[in-house]
């Protein structure tokens, strides 16, 4: 772990979790700090289960200054949401950069399946038990919905880099059940569906941090098809 560009980060938000929730469980790095890819234009994603009282605006503000070098993207759930995970899957806080700090309104966050997804997986335990310990099992069926409704918020909001290389991890995650990084997923699509100008272009400007911007009828027509392998998959 030290010698991962999120170390110290992680080892300060670690750090304040102990200090700031008593009833801890663990702290888990999933996104690509657990799967790979991770690059100095990355998020650190972080799960954090912990019951009991949470101060609110005391942690968020721990946490936030604890995210020093890289931006953080964390939720905290309690242990019996963990052990279980379901619709609308509640949290007790998420931490954002720069400043967000939000508590469940009663709507859950769907974003919750995937991490737990990852966590289970391949999770890195900061603090606490092998993430498998804590965390419950997760659908299939219901991860294939979300990565689906992923794909389409994808090419609605984000830029052509982010739903391409999401495009094709999810489909590696319907063909193989494998759970990828963005740049292992456009990997495996290159080694298994063959070169794609749009793959490798992806793959370029994630490895160095860069938007392309908006996609264009070939994005929306190569994340579509990825997004019918998932419907029949999930059926």
């Amino acid at each position: 772990m030290a010698d991962e560009l999120w170390s110290e980060d992680a080892a300060r938000i670690e750090t304040a979790c102990r200090r700031n929730l008593p009833e801890l469980v663990g702290v888990y790095l999933h996104g690509s700090a657990a799967l790979g890819g991770f690059t100095s234009a990355s998020d650190l994603d972080v799960l954090v289960i912990a019951d009991g009282t949470i101060p609110v605006a005391v942690v968020g503000r721990h946490l936030l200054d604890a995210a020093a070098d890289f931006p953080v993207e964390l939720s905290i759930v309690t242990s019996a949401a963990a052990a279980a995970p379901a619709p609308p899957f509640p949290y007790a806080l998420h931490v954002a950069s720069p400043d967000r700090v939000v508590t469940d309104d009663g709507n859950g966050d769907a974003d919750l399946i995937a991490h737990f997804a990852v966590c289970t997986v391949s999770g890195v335990a900061l603090s606490g038990p092998a993430p498998a310990d804590v965390i419950g099992p997760i659908d299939r069926d219901e991860l294939l919905v979300y990565l689906a409704h992923e794909l389409q918020w994808g090419l609605d909001h984000a830029d052509r880099r982010y739903a391409v290389l999401n495009a094709c991890r999810a489909a590696a995650y319907a063909e193989t059940g494998r759970l990828l990084s963005k740049v292992s997923g456009g990997e495996w699509w290159v080694e298994h569906h063959g070169c794609d100008e749009q793959v490798e272009a992806a793959l370029e400007a994630q490895q160095c941090g860069r938007d392309l911007g908006p996609g264009d009828r070939s994005t929306e027509s190569f994340v579509r098809d990825i997004v019918h392998r998932l419907t029949p998959a999930s059926a």
